[in-house]
């Protein structure tokens, strides 16, 4: 079976897309598909190339020109995902006639981008849907356009009617879908994983060597690791910190980037919040010294009800970690910390729950004993990446005969 797979992110930009496209298509490769993806030129790195190919163990990667994305400018923003849909229309071109094209969202111009080469080409058109892009940036206040909204809306299900198959990524997103009238048999649910691979032992002398070097001997570490957007409602996190001032055994280490950041950084020197850092992102081996050092793992979402159909691929990040999570989302990713017994919970953008959980915790090791000690294992019984790929490719080969697919 070929497949032509879109995804505007791709190593070696860093994320949670990234990586789910890299393991998928690779493991599509290993599965007997023929995979090529089309993606852009990392978004760090300025080219002056217009298209580049090039294989890396059995996968050709195209990679186009994209504008770059600032991270600060809504209209640089649009451009840099227009610019990708024209480019990677162009790329597939010179693609050989595949059985199937897959193109993964959230930004919607890559489905259409998806949708136009699949009639070009002939081929089924599959769309994997891991944002609910549009709701998202209204709720969020992304998009305050009303046109704006109601022509992306129009997008969104144009795109949706015109699929072969849609795949989800959790199983809210397929009832909602289903509720706002797609077909049933339409959508299946594929989740977000791990890569069984790159889930290796946290080394407790590497804790050490990122206590040491922080001053944070003695502390009890809260550790988020990942964007600094407006649906993580971290400013919670500042507001639990501002109320544990006093209280000079926890410190709260924010990593990563994002269009929040600096906010963030503003009101921890505002209030002189001495008990939170805030860091640049990490190469992965740095990282992982955080994670060895943390005592507990912060996953967390604004309050809204689209939120409870949400599963951060951070989660399964720190589940992968062998990390108690300490999670501020309800429904599914509640759900699946509950049946691990893999953490504790407080109410989303609830400030004074954080700061009272976190005390509890720290206050009470008896707590974090009874924890389960080894969740990776039992995480990846259903969330590894390797076997997920094989479900997506026995449901393209279904898609492509026209069979009923499957829900995992």
């Amino acid at each position: 079976m070929k497949i032509l797979y879109i995804s505007q992110h791709f190593p070696p930009e860093i994320g949670a897309a990234q990586a789910r496209a890299y393991d998928m298509s690779m493991n599509l490769v290993e599965e007997g598909c023929d995979v090529t993806v089309v993606t852009a030129f990392p978004n760090h790195i300025s080219s002056k190339k217009f298209i580049k190919s090039s294989k890396h163990l059995g996968l050709k990667v195209i990679r186009s020109f994209v504008v770059q994305d600032t991270k600060k400018s809504t209209l640089r923003r649009m451009l840099n995902y227009l610019s990708f849909m024209v480019t990677s229309i162009l790329s597939g071109l010179f693609v050989s006639k595949p059985d199937v094209v897959f193109a993964t969202t959230p930004q919607l111009f890559a489905g259409l981008s998806g949708y136009v080469l699949s009639k070009l080409k002939r081929a089924k058109f599959v769309i994997e849907v891991r944002d609910l892009w549009v709701d998202f940036a209204e709720v969020l206040n992304q998009i305050n356009n009303k046109k704006l909204l109601t022509l992306a809306r129009k997008l969104e299900w144009f795109l949706f009617n015109q699929a072969d198959h849609i795949i989800v990524v959790t199983h809210g997103y397929k009832r909602y879908l289903v509720e706002k009238g797609i077909s049933e048999d339409k959508i299946d649910v594929i989740t977000n994983g791990v890569n069984p691979n790159e889930t290796g032992e946290l080394l407790p002398e590497d804790g050490r060597t990122i206590r040491n070097e922080y001053g944070l001997e003695d502390q009890f570490i809260i550790l988020y690791a990942g964007n600094m957007g407006i649906a993580q409602g971290l400013n919670t996190v500042l507001e639990a910190a501002e109320r544990l001032k006093q209280d000079h055994s926890i410190t709260f280490v924010l990593i990563g980037e994002g269009a929040e950041k600096d906010r963030l950084k503003t009101y921890k020197e505002e209030k002189g919040l001495h008990n939170v850092l805030i860091l640049d992102s990490r190469a992965k081996q740095e990282l992982n010294g955080f994670y060895a050092a943390a005592d507990l793992c912060l996953v967390i979402l604004k309050n809204h009800p689209l939120f409870e159909i949400t599963i951060p691929s951070k989660l399964f990040d720190c589940l992968a970690m062998n990390k108690p999570v300490l999670l501020g989302i309800g429904g599914e990713s509640k759900d699946i910390v509950k049946s691990l017994n893999a953490g504790l919970f407080f109410e989303p953008e609830n400030a004074e729950s954080l700061a009272n959980v976190v005390v509890e915790a720290a206050s009470n090791p008896e707590i974090m004993e009874l924890l389960e000690k080894d969740v990776r294992s039992k995480m990846l019984l259903r969330y590894n990446r390797q076997e997920l790929s094989k479900n997506l490719a026995q449901l393209l080969q279904s898609t492509l005969y026209s069979v009923k697919g499957w829900s995992q």
